[in-house]
């Protein structure tokens, strides 16, 4: 089986159909206790709430007061396209609780409360919980009974949250968040949010338009690495100090090669006895001639030997339709679908294999949602192995990746191979390198 695969920058502009509402008081949300599966939680050094990947090229600061109504019509009119661009990787959120700004009593009890659940890394889920509490209740919201229970909706551990609410940890955080707003020369009414450290206003479209810019402005940064990239091929190896158990770098054999080893933007931990390599491949795609940077990561799994090939990227060769070529809640990872059943036969099995796929599924990479389906390549008249395994494709830096994952013998997958296989795709973070200067010409 030979692996081939395609390279090619290309920004996506990012457009919204969304309107900001000027209803103040819509209906209430549903609860949803799973809106932030598989997104790190963290609390920064000035006790603020984090969420997101900490490799996300754009920081959004949210400054924001329970208490207050605008907050509330915040969290329910554009707060959920943060969301979705936190799902993405493109974002990381940080929180900042502000009390005493507006009309609803016991905000700072509410806050409070808020903060000690993300000791316990709950903090987002009980900050959907008050303002569904500020929607229904209003003046009533912050009752202390109703913020017991939410900790206890939540599952929090309830000795934990009890023993912060009477320690002055909170209030210490809430005196930061005081004294930061007091030195920022812009801040404004609430809610207040920043884009990269830049003021934006918060309704969503200008939301998408402030992130889509930050996300293209760093995508230029891929472009001067692959422009900088070497004219002479050095020798097919890695020395990629991110791998675990110190993988040895694998040569490719493949032709025809093009010899630009540009590594991936990620990390990515190996087991024990896997190798790896990075190069780039020339194919001719539908519509045009392309060469196509190229990752293959191969070792032992139970009962064979497992590989991952990477292609990323590449540009979507068949325009998105309908409603995903218009409105960003259409996710890209949906067109990739179709991208990846493409060079799967394109590229990554031999073409005289009898090749199946399955219907389009949901998988991950790294904890962030990726689109594609199960495979099989069986009698290779070229005596090349049975296998079988999946494909996931998502977009990260308006950018492009297919991860296949298969074993061989085909009966590996049967077992624990494809478990063994996820687990390494699990460990995925994708994080957006410096520029390094442009090499010389030899």
């Amino acid at each position: 089986m030979r692996y081939l695969l395609l390279g090619l920058l290309m920004l996506l502009t990012f457009t919204s159909t969304a309107a900001f509402a000027q209803d103040p008081t819509p209906t209430p949300t549903l609860f949803d206790s799973a809106r932030y599966d598989n997104l790190p939680e963290a609390i920064n050094l000035a006790g603020y709430p984090q969420i997101g990947f900490p490799s996300a090229p754009v920081s959004v600061v949210i400054y924001g007061a329970f208490d207050d109504l605008a907050s509330g019509q915040f969290y329910r009119e554009s707060y959920p396209t943060l969301v979705q661009r936190l799902h993405t990787g493109e974002i990381r959120i940080t929180y900042v609780p502000l009390t005493g700004r507006g009309t609803i009593p016991t905000g700072r009890g509410a806050a409070r409360a808020a903060l000690c659940a993300a000791e316990q890394n709950r903090f987002f889920l009980y900050h959907d919980l008050l303002f569904m509490l500020q929607a229904q209740y209003l003046t009533e919201a912050f009752a202390g009974a109703r913020l017991i229970e939410a900790a206890n909706q939540l599952g929090l551990d309830r000795t934990r949250w009890d023993a912060c609410m009477v320690s002055d940890r909170p209030d210490n955080t809430l005196q930061n968040a005081e004294s930061l707003v007091q030195s920022l020369p812009l801040f404004g009414a609430l809610p207040f949010v920043t884009i990269n450290e830049v003021p934006t206003l918060t309704d969503p479209s200008s939301l998408n338009a402030g992130i889509a810019y930050e996300v293209a402005r760093n995508v230029s940064t891929f472009e001067a690495i692959l422009s900088g990239a070497t004219e002479e091929p050095t020798p097919f190896v890695s020395d990629d100090p991110l791998a675990t158990a110190e993988p040895t770098p694998l040569v490719l054999e493949i032709d025809p090669l093009a010899g630009d080893q540009i590594p991936p933007p990620f990390t990515i931990d190996l087991p024990a006895g896997w190798r790896f390599g990075y190069n780039a491949i020339v194919l001719q795609d539908l519509d045009a001639l392309r060469v196509i940077p190229l990752a293959i990561y191969t070792g032992p799994v139970t009962g064979g030997t497992g590989t991952i090939v990477l292609l990323w990227g590449f540009p979507n060769v068949l325009p998105a339709t309908g409603a995903a070529a218009t409105d960003e809640s259409v996710p890209v990872n949906a067109n990739l679908f179709t991208d990846g059943l493409r060079l799967l036969r394109l590229a990554v099995v031999e073409p005289t294999c009898n090749i199946g796929t399955d219907l389009r599924r949901d998988y991950s990479v790294g904890g962030l949602a990726a689109s594609g389906t199960q495979f099989a390549a069986v009698d290779c008249p070229s005596g090349l192995p049975d296998t079988r395994g999946w494909f996931a494709g998502l977009q990260q830096f308006s950018l492009n990746f297919v991860f296949y994952a298969y074993a061989e013998p085909i009966s590996a997958m049967d077992g624990a191979a494809a478990g063994e296989l996820q687990a390494i795709l699990d460990t995925v973070r994708f994080e957006l390198p410096e520029a390094t200067a442009t090499p010389t010409t030899p």
